[in-house]
């Protein structure tokens, strides 16, 4: 690399995202753990959710629905248990970089269930039933209780581990693409248990159907908009908190669950991952 005797004045920053920051150094990652990690994640998610299953499996009944609260904080859990023995924590967010990763984030998780619910019809399946995700609102006791329980059900309870924990761990070793079909590949395997417990939005796709296999396969696409509002546009787990919530939001209120429709939404999920890897030029993995 070489260098100007006279350095050039400073001009504005692009705002195209191969012009972003590059993330921290190797040498300031974090490193180790990652091997206790999956085994903690798994863990904690697998037992529960299996009691749960061997006590019927059906989530109305108050001590099924809290094994299956309990599993669903698997990664979270996870990465506080090796926090407290001393691993690092994930980096903190850039707040000052907010209007970069949170419109991001926000845009990215609506996206692939907006353009489906838009799409779908035109292609021969059904149009959106919004009456069902309203329904699915005031089941849940109105708009604030939804949201509430949409955050902690996923986004809080998952991405602690995943972004906060693995993510950080596995870029010291592996380029984002590579990092990303790993943890999209372990991300997609941990919701497994799920589709056998009554009254989830996994159970009601039926573990043999089309639908279900589209859903899992979204998740390693999907992981690369994660590392990229999370990591190269310096969101952290907010970030990730925030795509997560507005993902899956946007996927029961729209009940994209059609077989068209999923298909759809994972069309857009994989165009978003070559776009996200395309753009910023993510470079050579580090070691």
């Amino acid at each position: 690399m070489t260098t100007s005797a006279h350095p050039r004045p400073a001009t504005r920053r692009s705002r195209n995202l191969s012009t972003v920051p590059a993330p921290e150094a190797p040498d300031r990652a974090p490193r180790g753990g990652l091997a206790v990690f999956w085994a903690l994640a798994f863990g904690l998610a697998w037992v529960p959710w299996g009691a749960a299953w061997l006590l019927g499996g059906d989530i109305a009944d108050p001590l099924v629905f809290a094994l299956y609260a309990l599993g669903g904080c698997g990664p979270t859990l996870a990465a506080a248990v090796l926090w407290c023995t001393g691993r690092r924590s994930p980096r903190t967010a850039r707040w000052g970089a907010a209007g970069r990763w949170l419109p991001a984030a926000v845009g990215i998780g609506a996206a692939p269930a907006v353009v489906a619910a838009l799409v779908t019809p035109l292609l021969g399946g059904p149009t959106t039933d919004l009456a069902a995700g309203v329904a699915v609102v005031t089941a849940a006791g109105g708009p604030l209780l939804f949201l509430l329980v949409s955050l902690l059900a996923g986004p809080l309870s998952e991405e602690l581990g995943w972004r906060g924990y693995a993510q950080p761990r596995l870029r010291t070793r592996l380029s984002p693409l590579a990092t990303s079909v790993v943890l999209g590949a372990a991300w997609s395997l941990w919701h497994l248990p799920l589709f056998f417990l009554t009254g989830t939005w996994q159970s009601s796709l039926g573990i043999a159907s089309v639908e279900a296999a589209l859903f899992l396969l979204a998740m390693v696409p999907l992981s690369s908009a994660y590392w990229l509002v999370s990591e190269r546009l310096r969101g952290g787990v907010p970030a990730a908190v925030a795509l997560h919530l507005v993902g899956n939001v946007a996927l029961t209120v729209l009940a994209v669950t059609s077989p068209v429709a999923m298909a759809v939404y994972v069309g857009v999920v994989v165009l978003t991952a070559v776009l996200v890897h395309l753009v910023t030029r993510p470079g050579t993995p580090r070691h």
